[in-house]
């Protein structure tokens, strides 16, 4: 059964976002730079801080992430993350944390569906909770 996971790019912030994510949802983090084996030998010198690939896996969250991409990343607004919450405390716990440095786009709102608010956080990723 095929399964979709986010794959962000950070163009040099890597290490420092996927930590935040993790501190936020908890998990285990693996990170490969481009200065380990095998890859080193074949990666110029002046990119062997970046990472060429990250995995962060908790219970119920996925993200992959890297800060090597084939194009210069653009940020935009076009790909949210979705986060649906089971309830308002953990709703209002991710919200406060993940924009924490970021840009709130839409406050905690209630709506006729349930709690919802965006943002941007501070490595211009945008995510949507819902609960």
């Amino acid at each position: 059964m095929a399964k979709l996971n986010p794959y962000l790019n950070f163009n040099g912030r890597c290490t420092e976002a996927m930590n935040f994510y993790k501190g936020i949802f908890g998990g285990d983090l693996q990170l490969m730079l481009a200065g380990d084996p095998p890859a080193k030998d074949q990666m110029p010198p002046e990119m062997h801080n970046q990472v060429m690939h990250s995995h962060l896996k908790s219970n119920f969250i996925e993200i992959m992430g890297s800060d090597m991409a084939p194009t210069k990343p653009v940020e935009g607004n076009t790909v949210y993350l979705a986060l649906i919450c089971e309830n308002e405390d953990e709703l209002n716990d991710y919200y406060n944390k993940l924009s924490e440095g970021g840009t709130v786009e839409q406050p905690l709102t209630k709506a006729f569906f349930g709690w919802f608010g965006s943002l941007e956080d501070k490595f211009g990723k945008h995510w949507m909770l819902q609960g």
